[in-house]
């Protein structure tokens, strides 16, 4: 019996093709055994979606429908949904009371738009969101079970977990066994990756591989199917063994697991502090490390120093260094690690300058040009040459991702 999940919404197509939203509802069920078969992106257009729902419900018996609540993409999927199975919209006044206290709350007045909110399908099960106000509504209709999460991946995760799948018997769903894995890793390209990894990954719909990239990140999707589950989970094992064994330090985590999620969990293991000196990320490294629960225990200060006034005056870098050899240079980069090191007395100082584009480059040094250094005094300084593709943004995430896995590297190295 197939299973679908439909996106909704231009912001998951534009800004995100990775989908967190449909990376958690697909996790989430192929660890109960169940497998997804199709995925389909649409806008948030009326007409599009419509069709999409209409081919959906024709070839699968288990849909799942993410959209956006902010954005109203939600309210539109509903309506839609509600007229494609054939039911009817009516206020629940419970609801309604819930949205107007939020709105009362914060001081302003409900207007009369947000109602539909508060529209609820008849003949749908309405199954409570305990992270957010919106709920879920799960909808039978002939052999098919229509599920509308709203589109927030933390709001999905409970949900999926605690009223979905104690519902769901994983043997209708699939033929045999399925398991899989997700194993994140930084630094290595992925035309590398896949020569090294190619004699594990065989073709035939039994054990297979998949790559998604994220900058410097690439995640990779292991999913084996056989008769016998036990059988699945040993091959599973085994091919996660097998990559952890061929790739080495380039695999730093499995499933959800973020590389600052796991520089965050070393620096604590370890009783390790760092202070950041950022130049062209702008303060993009201290935001990936105090998104993570606790980082005061580690980060303790993170400073942009954008100016080569600035990079002299907060991080003690000699106005010679970088007369000498320019603001995007290694010398730079290990001044500016040292010196924030030095001035905020912690184990680790990270430090990245280099040329985000699209402006500034010259022909010996173009756009996507970084250098990255680490100060430790175990260790001295390491500093690494970057050069990266893409525009502003690309040059700033890949830039942050390799500084952390360079932390994460020198951290694994100081046992």
């Amino acid at each position: 019996m197939p299973v679908e999940i439909i996106s909704v919404g231009s912001e998951f197509i534009i800004q995100d093709t990775r989908n967190n939203s449909v990376a958690v509802i697909a996790r989430q069920l192929l660890d109960a055994g169940i497998e997804v078969d199709y995925v389909s992106f649409v806008s948030g257009q009326e007409n599009r979606l419509e069709d999409i729902l209409r081919q959906a419900i024709g070839r699968s018996n288990l849909i799942f429908i993410v959209a956006k609540v902010l954005s109203g993409e939600y309210d539109t999927a509903k309506k839609l949904l509600t007229r494609v199975l054939k039911k009817r919209l009516i206020l629940n006044y419970k609801l309604l009371d819930a949205i107007k206290a939020e709105y009362d709350a914060r001081g302003d007045t409900m207007p009369p738009t947000a109602e539909k909110q508060a529209l609820v399908p008849t003949e749908a099960e309405m199954l409570d969101n305990e992270k957010g106000r919106t709920p879920a509504f799960l909808f039978a209709h002939e052999q098919n079970s229509v599920i509308l999460l709203p589109g927030q991946p933390d709001e999905i995760a409970p949900i999926i977990k605690q009223r979905i799948l104690p519902r769901l018997d994983p043997k209708t769903f699939r033929f045999g066994a399925v398991n899989g894995m997700i194993l994140k890793t930084c630094g290595l390209p992925l035309s590398s990756m896949k020569e090294l990894l190619k004699s594990i990954d065989r073709e035939g719909g039994q054990q297979y591989i998949n790559y998604v990239e994220d900058g410097e990140e690439i995640s990779i999707i292991l999913t084996v199917k056989g008769e016998i589950q036990t059988d699945v989970e040993s091959r599973l094992r085994l091919m996660n063994e097998q990559i952890v064994k061929k790739l080495e330090r380039y695999v730093y985590g499995v499933g959800a697991e973020t590389l600052e999620e796991v520089v965050g969990r070393l620096l604590t293991d370890r009783k390790a502090t760092v202070a950041l000196a950022e130049s062209c990320t702008g303060g993009l490294i201290a935001h990936k490390l105090t998104n993570i629960a606790g980082s005061s225990a580690y980060m303790e200060r993170g400073v942009v120093a954008y100016s080569n006034d600035a990079k002299m005056s907060l991080l003690d870098v000699s106005p010679n260094i970088i007369e000498r050899h320019g603001a995007v240079s290694a010398e730079t980069a290990v001044a500016m690690a040292e010196g924030i090191r030095w001035l905020s007395q912690t184990t680790y100082g990270v430090a990245v300058t280099g040329i985000a584009g699209p402006g500034g480059a010259t022909p010996e040094k173009p756009v996507g040009l970084v250098f990255i250094a680490v100060a430790s005094e175990q260790r001295g300084t390491q500093w690494r040459k970057c050069q990266f593709p893409g525009d502003r943004l690309e040059v700033k995430t890949r830039t942050a991702q390799t500084a952390l896995d360079m932390l994460r590297g020198e951290l694994l190295r100081e046992k």
